[in-house]
């Protein structure tokens, strides 16, 4: 974050009428963020708890488009088995 930024948020964190979550939407930042921010400037030094959400962990690694093709095979050849034994178990109509 720049301190552009930070003292904009400072500004926006005097208006009375303007919640947290109404910040983060106008800068673009999250609300824990904004959150932060105001704790920090209210100087409470108590930490903020563990966020719900880890997006600071990056996205989970992607699967390897092989896997994706071997898996959507297995679901076919699943659906082409039971097909067949249902076809090959079936008596025939009289």
């Amino acid at each position: 974050m720049i301190p552009a930024d930070r003292a904009r948020i400072a500004e926006l964190l005097g208006d009375p009428s303007l919640s947290c979550r109404a910040i983060a939407r106008e800068t673009g930042y999250s609300d824990w963020t904004i959150r932060k921010i105001a704790r920090e400037l209210d100087g409470d030094p108590r930490p903020m708890r563990q966020r719900r959400s880890h997006s600071d962990e990056g996205p989970p690694e992607e699967l390897s488009p092989v896997v994706g093709w071997l898996v959507f095979g297995s679901i076919v050849a699943v659906i082409a088995l039971a097909i067949w034994s249902g076809a090959r178990w079936t008596p025939p109509p009289e």
